[in-house]
């Protein structure tokens, strides 16, 4: 449901070839931030709440269902 960062497997919208890691001087990732600006504001809360959701089962020590 979620988008990965670009680059990942099973991400839809990530480049064909892999994506130039780019990093401001003070080492800020420009890469993720362009990749995030370009979702949708749900497809955002998607990726967030699937992060949540790993955190959750990590916690409880679950594998998840692929």
């Amino acid at each position: 449901m979620g988008q990965e960062p670009p680059g990942r497997l099973g991400d839809a919208r990530a480049p064909q070839e892999p994506a130039v890691h780019e990093e401001s001087p003070d080492g800020v990732d420009l890469t993720l931030i362009r990749w995030t600006l370009g979702l949708t504001p749900l497809e955002r809360l998607e990726v967030l709440q699937d992060w949540v959701d790993g955190l959750t089962e990590l916690q409880r020590g679950r594998v998840p269902e692929r």
